[in-house]
C-alpha cells in the first residue's frame, strides 16, 4: 500500500481523498498543518511515497519557494503534487494512475488530450450525451469544459429553466419555438430542443460570424438543420450596426459592451435588429413562441426594449443572463426594471440560490434596483434569472 503524506494549508485534504482517491491504494501516515513544527523534518526524510500539497493562492508561493530550496539540496520532489493542480498531475502519470480513481483520471487525461489538440488545430470536436459539438480550439469555456466533463454546457440552467416554466407558465412542449438570443455555437438550443423538448422548432440568433458558422455546422451533425430558423444579427431597441469586441479565449462572451475581459479583442462590425421584426419576418405567431432564452453580454435591455410587443402580448417564460453593472452603467437598469413591470413580468426567481438551495424563492423585479450593490464588481452580474408573469 502506497504511504501519502497530506501537506494541508487549506482543510480540503480529508473530502478531497475522499471524493478522488482510489479506495484502498494508499495509507495516509500523517497529515502536515500550517501549525506544525515538523514540517520540514518529515518531508525531508522521505519516508513516504506521495506528497499531496493543498494550498490556496496565499500559500502556494510559500509552497513553491520550499520545493525550490528541496532541489537546491540535490533532492527530488517529483513525487510532491499540488494535489488541485491538473497540470501537475499530468506532469507525474505514475502518481495520476496509481492514486487517482479511474472517472478523476479519465477527466485530466481528457483535459490533457485538448491542451494537446489546441496546440495543432484551429478547431476541436467533442460529444455530451450523443450530441455533438464543434467548437474553436481557443475555447476556454463552453468547448473546453464540454470537452474534459462530457456534460452539456449550462445543463442545470436549461433543466431548471424547463421545470419552473412547467409550474409557473404550465408551457406545452407540443410544437412551438425555442428562442435562443445569442445562441453562441448551439450548445443550449440543441440540447434544449433535442434533449428536453423535442417536439419544438429552434429560433436562433448570433451575430458573431464565426459563431454563426460553428452554429450550422453542429445543427447539421444533431440533425437539426431542418428544425431551425437562424439568424446571424444582434438584437436591439433599433435597426444599427455595432461594433462587436470578439473574446476569443471565451467566444461566448463577445458583445458590444466593452468590459476588462475585452479590452484589447478583435473587432468586427454586426447589424442589429428587433425581435419583434425578425419575429414578423420569419412569419412567426406570437403564440408559437413557448421559451426565450437571453445571453447577450449585457445588452439584454436593448433586446427586451426590441421584444416589447412579443413580451407584452404573450405569456412566454424568459430566462436570462443579468449582468446589472452593464445595465447600470449604460442608464438603462431603472428603465429594464419599469419595463418589466408594465409588461407584466413582476417577478423573479435567482437561477444560481435556487440551484443550490432548490428552494423557489421569488422577488420582486424591484428587487434588481438592490441587487446591483451586491454583484460581484469583476463579473458585473450575479448570474442568470427566471421572468415570473402576471403572479
Amino acid at each position: 500500500m502506497l504511504k501519502l503524506v497530506l501537506w494541508d494549508y487549506t482543510g480540503n485534504s480529508v473530502a478531497w481523498t475522499k471524493k478522488f482517491l482510489k479506495p484502498n491504494v494508499a495509507h495516509i501516515v500523517r497529515t502536515l498543518k500550517p501549525d506544525d513544527s515538523d514540517q520540514a523534518e518529515v518531508i525531508l526524510r522521505g519516508d513516504w511515497d506521495y506528497v499531496l500539497i493543498f494550498a490556496d493562492d496565499n500559500s502556494r508561493e510559500i509552497f513553491d519557494e520550499i520545493l525550490s530550496t528541496i532541489r537546491v539540496m540535490n533532492i527530488s520532489t517529483d513525487n510532491i503534487i499540488f494535489a488541485m493542480s491538473i497540470s501537475n498531475w499530468i506532469e507525474n502519470p505514475a502518481a495520476l494512475y496509481s492514486l487517482l480513481n479511474p472517472s478523476t483520471a479519465e477527466t485530466i487525461f481528457r483535459w490533457m488530450n485538448f491542451v494537446n489538440h489546441r496546440q495543432w488545430n484551429h478547431y476541436v470536436a467533442c460529444d455530451a450525451e450523443n450530441l455533438h459539438y464543434v467548437g474553436t480550439s481557443a475555447d476556454d469555456y463552453v468547448i473546453k469544459l464540454t470537452y474534459v466533463t462530457r456534460e452539456n454546457h449550462t445543463l442545470d440552467e436549461m433543466k431548471a429553466f424547463h421545470a419552473l416554466a412547467k409550474k409557473f407558465y404550465g408551457t406545452n412542449d407540443s410544437d412551438g419555438y425555442f428562442f435562443d438570443l445569442g445562441a453562441n455555437i448551439g450548445t443550449t438550443g440543441i440540447y434544449f430542443t433535442k434533449k428536453i423538448a423535442p417536439n419544438l422548432k429552434l429560433f436562433a440568433v448570433e451575430p458573431d460570424a464565426e459563431n454563426f458558422k460553428l452554429l450550422r455546422v453542429n445543427l447539421i451533425l444533431n440533425d437539426m438543420e431542418s428544425r431551425a430558423t437562424l439568424v446571424n444579427c444582434g438584437l436591439g431597441d433599433k435597426f444599427d450596426e455595432m461594433t462587436m469586441y470578439r473574446n476569443l479565449k471565451n467566444p461566448g462572451g463577445n458583445g458590444v459592451i466593452l468590459v476588462d475581459d475585452l479590452i484589447g479583442a478583435p473587432t468586427e462590425k454586426i447589424r442589429i435588429a428587433p425581435l419583434d421584426y425578425l419575429l414578423a419576418e420569419s412569419k412567426i405567431a406570437p403564440e408559437e413562441v413557448k421559451y426565450i432564452w437571453i445571453d447577450t453580454e449585457g445588452f439584454e435591455p436593448k433586446v427586451l426594449l426590441g421584444a416589447q410587443n412579443l413580451l407584452a402580448k404573450s405569456n412566454i417564460p424568459v430566462f436570462m443572463e443579468c449582468n446589472l453593472l452593464a445595465w447600470k452603467n449604460s442608464g438603462l437598469l431603472e428603465k429594464t426594471v419599469d419595463l418589466l413591470r408594465e409588461i407584466g413580468y413582476g417577478h423573479f426567481i435567482w437561477i444560481q440560490e435556487f440551484l443550490r438551495s432548490d428552494e423557489e424563492k421569488i422577488y420582486s423585479i424591484e428587487n434588481l434596483l438592490v441587487l446591483v450593490n451586491y454583484v460581484n464588481r469583476s463579473l458585473g452580474q450575479i448570474g442568470d434569472i427566471f421572468l415570473i408573469k402576471n403572479l
